[in-house]
């Protein structure tokens, strides 16, 4: 009914008038909140009536919770954009080289040894086989670190490389053997191993390759994750130390396909990242949509992407000028878009980012501003919201009034 139509039903008859009157006068006051719809008890309604507060729950103007607020401009969407993401490899995990790697305890070698004539130590005058060199049966190199050879005695190999094992067993035999050369040989390698566990299609263990092997390299061995890039956690385990990077990132940054070291541990795990949409989004007028929180369905997503997935903001009921989103930041970063972060305490500020959607170039830079992990948008309902409310109530309640009015006269 329109205001006009509104008074017609109302002209005709002064009880009317005076009914209206006195209802508004009712919605004025306090008493308004047991008329006007909301989804729950009002903040008074929990607060007022507890036997017992502790702490204090500060106010709009007096938050017990300090936070910064950042309206969105061109300016503040570059230094976000620009931000490093907390789940990347340190630079000097992304820095190493392939490792030389040497043997260990469980590696099992073959050893051969050339003399250059027969007559000598291994190869006699008379020796019926061809060739100038013999070959020691296999060893396994045992806790006590060492292989045996023949003449030479028990000879240091764990921490050695095949080629300094060689140099160690030929100046052993130098003064035995007719100039002395040996080739160590390495058939199974047992130490050096990497692990690959977790969302893999096989978890398994394996020997670290002489020629080196990256972090994909190894993924791929264990059949590959068994989820999307965007929602896979890689975490390096090295001496005791740890460092994840989203597997998206691994595979668009070739700087984090790191080399691998021995006893390397790879876990791979499900990290479905999700945003959270609260007020006068879309979807909250969808009785199919109950679950106000959203997953990350690629490796980035911005605040425009994010409120679409919402199902934007409601006609009826939004501030367009009103869209916050609620994030922790770290002090680094506010103070390059020139937040004064001195004032808060802590690792990380509560920070609240504002846009306008009234203003057209906004719409360019919601497109550009990344969302991440755990974010929340809440979009204010418009001040005539209320307003609306008071109408939906009062309009039947004058209708009725009035058409009883006309039809006593």
């Amino acid at each position: 009914m329109s205001a006009s139509e509104f008074m017609t039903v109302l002209r005709p008859t002064r009880r009317g008038l005076l009914r209206v009157g006195a209802t508004g006068t009712l919605l004025a006051t306090g008493a308004c909140n047991n008329f006007i719809p909301a989804s729950g008890p009002r903040m008074g309604g929990i607060m007022n009536p507890a036997t017992e507060s502790v702490g204090n729950p500060g106010s709009r103007f007096d938050p017990a919770l300090r936070y910064a607020l950042v309206t969105l401009d061109a300016n503040v969407v570059a230094g976000v954009e620009s931000d490093r993401p907390d789940s990347l490899f340190s630079a000097g995990l992304q820095s190493r080289e392939a490792a030389s790697v040497r043997l260990g305890v469980g590696d099992v070698v073959s050893i051969t040894i050339y003399e250059n004539q027969a007559g000598g130590l291994f190869l006699p005058v008379d020796g019926g086989r061809a060739g100038n060199f013999i070959t020691l049966p296999q060893q396994q190199i045992g806790r006590e670190g060492s292989v045996t050879v023949p003449f030479a005695g028990n000879i240091r190999a764990v921490g050695q490389t095949t080629g300094e094992l060689e140099k160690g067993i030929a100046g052993r035999l130098r003064q035995r053997a007719l100039d002395p050369q040996v080739i160590v040989s390495l058939v199974e390698r047992r130490s050096a191993a990497i692990s690959v566990v977790g969302d893999v299609d096989q978890s398994l263990r394996f020997a670290l390759d002489p020629a080196g092997e990256r972090l994909l390299g190894a993924i791929a061995r264990a059949g590959g994750t068994r989820f999307a890039p965007h929602e896979t956690l890689i975490t390096l385990q090295r001496q005791g130390r740890s460092e994840s990077a989203i597997l998206a990132e691994i595979v668009d940054n070739p700087r984090l396909n790191v080399q691998l070291l021995p006893d390397d541990t790879i876990i791979v795990a499900r990290q479905q990242r999700y945003f959270l949409a609260l007020g006068a989004v879309g979807q909250s007028a969808s009785i199919t949509q109950l679950n106000r929180r959203f997953p990350f369905d690629d490796r980035r997503l911005s605040l425009a992407d994010a409120i679409a997935r919402a199902g934007g903001l409601q006609d009826d009921r939004a501030n367009p000028s009103a869209v916050f989103l609620f994030r922790f930041e770290k002090p680094a970063l506010l103070d390059r878009i020139g937040v004064r972060t001195a004032q808060y305490a802590g690792a990380e500020v509560p920070t609240v980012y504002r846009v306008d959607l009234l203003n057209p170039t906004s719409l360019f830079l919601v497109q550009r501003f990344p969302m991440r992990h755990n974010d929340l948008i809440f979009v204010s309902n418009a001040p005539s919201t209320d307003l609306l409310k008071f109408l939906q109530i009062i309009l039947p309640i004058a209708q009725t009034g009035a058409y009883s009015a006309t039809m006593a006269q």
